[in-house]
């Protein structure tokens, strides 16, 4: 059997979450991170059309990071950490999602 290469951490997210509050989720949870976002854009067009996908750093420059992808017409939100990512990585992501939750259950 094939070793995957990454794992998903999955986030809860409500099927009315729009991808204009998602921005406004994303960046408030990367900033309590202490995380730069990178990149914004899509995620697999054909798989996930009209996603909108993340890049999370620690500095600007860094070739490290963990990625966020919000999908709005499968009412999915995730992040995906690559295997072979640094260890800081594998500690942040989730610290990330915690505080992606948080920003999703304030009012």
């Amino acid at each position: 059997m094939k070793e995957k290469k990454s794992y998903d951490l999955e986030i809860s997210i409500d099927d009315e979450m729009i991808k204009e509050e998602m921005m406004g989720v994303v960046k408030r949870a990367a900033i309590a991170t202490g995380l730069y976002i990178s990149h914004i854009g899509g995620y697999s067009r054909v798989k996930y059309p009209n996603s909108v996908h993340w890049h999370f750093k620690r500095h600007k420059k860094e070739p490290s990071l963990i990625d966020a992808t919000f999908w709005k017409e499968g009412a999915k939100f995730w992040l995906i950490v690559r295997n072979n990512e640094p260890q800081w990585v594998h500690d942040t992501a989730p610290l990330l999602q915690r505080a992606l939750k948080n920003e999703l259950v304030e009012p």
